[in-house]
């Protein structure tokens, strides 16, 4: 026999209701759970609960042990010993009755009741066995008050969650507000309730063996041939109550079967570290590096970003004609987070971007060097829809190319407006637009400097996640660098990314985009750049932590007006490859 508490609920559940009083089953993520026999007749959208306590009972007592069912009675009514037993069905049938145990406290402070005789009681050859069960208390004391009072309030609080675990698939913590455009904040293209990995250093090698149609990227000198890449990756994840550090290190080294003048070791690394220097102010530093030999990056552990880019990062949508390209993008802010929902950001950056030699005979590329400032107010409307303003001052010196004069210089004063919003658990969005103002300093063999034109920027991001399927399209039009072909120009591009889980541990990978950059800033310039590309990748895990991969790339660029004809190309590569993780050493929460 033990005593409870007990809570007497109603609750009313209205919405993916059934006429029947069902209740549907539909995930957030739209898969289905079990499957209601009311399957396909219409239901309700947009449930709501209701839970109200019908009865609160202190003293509740419950037969347990060789009965033939529990039994479960009031502790403040009138009972013997006898009554909880009947109301249990008898008992077993190798159960002993003749030396029944209650348990319980007699009034003289005593645990346990003497033993009953059952036989004999049903008999009524022993009724004095037969004692009365009572609730020696007077009353509630102040502990057992408190204890029953949050029983009810923590029970009223998690229902609601319990019964929405039931209809959605488990995710990841609440997410962070939603960021606005110009954090400069891209993050990996996960599936719904998938999270990066945390506070642990990891380490993986890979190879791979491709063919390469135009391997010079360059059409009138077109060579294809094989080759094959053995790259590691480093990756460190730390965060603690006041420090957030990412770091990712990948070098990799090319080694084709006649061509020996990509034969050389290439290296990107990415570092972001926030540090929170007291209650209200955040610092935090950004550097991305690159080194490579020829147009492509690695061929394997490029992942799917999400969102918009930084307005400040470099144009990596148009590939030049050359060998050897260094680029580097870093930054530091500061961040004053006055409230829960308001924060000003001061930030300052640095991008520099270096080309080696040229494979075709033409033009020498534009190397540059930029040197930023921006001041940053990000609002919260609400817990799901934050609202941005960026003022955002860039200063670019372009040197080495002759199209459009071997040195130039452009300033840009921009101001953006911007809305971000997490329109349901699933799907994320994010939109800007504002003017920018350029004006161009500095030598132009096909027109003379502007002194300042007006020029409309705009775009958005939208991010959609269920359980199998990861889905992101983003649009942007803004001047930016004109990736080493020309100096400033329009950019304007749309790139989408999926990822699908497939069957038998498959996944597939589907990412491409198209590009353009328009010289019009310059007076009487024509020069324009078109870009297709495109990735299809198939990954499958396979024991002790390689993971297989297979993958078809192809972009087609084509350039008109005053650019020389080998800034046009089109390239094909095929890969397959295996990487395998090493080790992974957690480092602590």
């Amino acid at each position: 026999m033990r005593r409870f508490p007990r809570f007497c609920l109603s609750v009313l559940i209205t919405g993916n209701a059934f006429p029947d009083g069902g209740v549907g089953r539909e995930r957030a993520d739209g898969s289905q759970g079990t499957e209601h026999p009311n399957k396909g007749k219409e239901c309700i959208a947009n449930p709501n609960m209701t839970v109200i306590v019908q009865e609160a009972m202190r003293d509740v007592r419950v037969a347990v042990g060789n009965s033939v069912k529990s039994s479960c009675y009031p502790g403040w009514k009138p009972t013997t010993q006898r009554e909880p037993i009947a109301n249990a069905g008898g008992f077993w049938e190798f159960a002993r009755m003749n030396r029944e145990n209650v348990l319980g406290r007699k009034e003289d402070g005593s645990q346990r009741l003497p033993a009953l005789n059952y036989k004999q009681v049903i008999k009524d050859r022993s009724l004095s066995q037969n004692v009365e069960l009572k609730s020696i208390n007077k009353g509630c004391s102040l502990k057992e008050k408190l204890r029953a009072s949050i029983s009810l309030v923590v029970f009223v609080m998690l229902l609601p969650v319990g019964v929405e675990a039931q209809t959605a698939s488990p995710a990841a913590p609440a997410p962070a507000l939603p960021l606005v455009y110009g954090s400069g904040v891209q993050t990996p293209l996960q599936y719904a309730g998938e999270a990066a990995q945390a506070n642990q250093v990891s380490l993986s090698l890979g190879a791979s063996t491709f063919y390469d149609d135009n391997v010079y990227a360059n059409n009138s000198q077109r060579l294809s041939d094989e080759a094959v890449s053995f790259e590691s990756h480093l990756t460190l994840s730390r965060q603690t109550e006041n420090l957030t550090i990412s770091f990712d290190y990948l070098p990799y080294f090319l080694l084709y079967r006649q061509i020996d003048q990509y034969d050389r070791l290439n290296h990107t690394a990415d570092l972001n570290l926030t540090y929170r220097l007291g209650p209200h102010f955040n610092l935090g530093l950004y550097d991305t590096f690159s080194y490579q030999n020829g147009v492509f990056q690695s061929l394997t552990g490029q992942q799917i970003m999400s969102g918009l880019g930084s307005p400040t990062a470099l144009n990596q949508t148009i590939l030049p004609y050359t060998i050897r390209a260094l680029s580097n993008s870093s930054g530091l802010d500061l961040t004053y987070v006055k409230s829960r929902r308001t924060s000003l950001t001061l930030a300052g950056g640095y991008n520099q971007r270096k080309f080696g030699s040229q494979v075709a005979v033409g033009q020498p590329l534009y190397n540059s060097r930029e040197l930023s400032g921006s001041l940053q107010f990000q609002y919260a409307v609400t817990d799901h829809t934050s609202f941005g303003l960026l003022l955002l001052h860039q200063d670019t010196t372009y040197q080495g190319g002759e199209v459009f004069g071997n040195q130039q210089r452009s300033q840009i004063e921009s101001t953006f407006l911007s809305v971000g919003s997490r329109l349901s658990p699933t799907v994320t969005v994010t939109i800007f637009g504002g003017p920018q103002y350029v004006r161009t300093i500095g030598q132009s063999s096909v027109g003379n400097s502007v002194a300042g034109q007006f020029q409309a920027s705009g775009g958005g991001s939208i991010t959609k996640a269920v359980r199998k399927t990861a889905l992101n399209l983003s649009l942007q039009k803004s001047v930016s660098d004109g990736g080493g072909l020309y100096t400033s120009v329009t950019s304007t591009n749309a790139t989408f990314g999926v990822r699908r889980r497939l069957v038998g541990h498959w996944e597939a990978n589907l990412q491409g985009g198209a590009a353009r950059a328009d010289t019009s800033l310059l007076q009487f310039a024509s020069g324009r750049t078109d870009a297709l590309f495109g990735v299809f990748a198939l990954e499958r895990p396979l024991s002790s932590g390689a993971t297989l991969h297979v993958s078809y790339e192809t972009r087609h660029q084509l350039s008109k007006g005053t650019m020389p004809i080998s800034a046009s190309f089109d390239r094909n590569l095929v890969t397959i490859g295996i990487d395998y993780r090493l080790k992974a050493i957690p480092l602590g929460h």
